[in-house]
């Protein structure tokens, strides 16, 4: 009987921080994953590799990562200007920013963040120029609205109330002893 206190225990502690943990997890640019759009394709005198974060790109910041690399010697171009535009659907003014090594963390990745507003297909055109030429590309991205804290609160709550009433049920059943269980 004290391994099921053990068990029944465990499994509350491990249902309560999975409940808590999931928002925290899922916060900051570049979290919950990557989708590659251009998978090392020739695109003028380069050849480009772009991804977005994060998975699913949901309202909030969107990360456009881009590496650029000479078609010809497949050198990384680490001093190309790297520029994304993100065009809300239905038109709208187009958010722009430069992606930057420092966004990336290292010296030959480009990063941009882009404070994207709205739900919908976004066009996300990304443009990249040097002394080799420029080149661009385009994709659309699509930006849901996201899980929020108040659904995943409302989704865990039976289940933490139930946790609670069984927890209840077999402390009280351990707490009459074997001489009450039996009449």
């Amino acid at each position: 009987m004290p391994y099921l206190r053990i068990i029944v225990g465990a499994f509350l502690i491990l249902c309560l921080s999975s409940v808590i943990a999931s928002p925290a997890l899922a916060i900051g640019p570049g979290t919950g994953g990557s989708k590659i759009r251009v998978s090392d394709e020739r695109i003028g005198p380069y050849v480009l590799l772009v991804a977005t974060s994060p998975l699913p790109v949901t309202v909030g910041q969107m990360s456009v990562w881009v590496r650029v690399t000479d078609g010809s010697t497949g050198q990384v171009r680490p001093d190309a200007v790297v520029m994304i535009e993100a065009t809300p659907p239905n038109g709208g003014a187009a958010i722009t920013s430069q992606g930057s090594h420092k966004n990336a963390g290292n010296n030959f990745d480009f990063v941009a963040h882009l404070e994207v507003k709205n739900t919908g297909q976004w066009n996300v055109r990304v443009t990249v120029k040097d002394e080799l030429g420029e080149a661009e590309v385009s994709f659309i991205e699509t930006v849901t609205q996201g899980v929020s804290l108040n659904v995943v609160v409302g989704l865990a709550v039976p289940f933490i109330v139930l946790a609670i009433i069984l927890g209840v049920y077999l402390w009280r059943r351990s707490a009459a002893g074997p001489s009450d269980a039996a009449a």
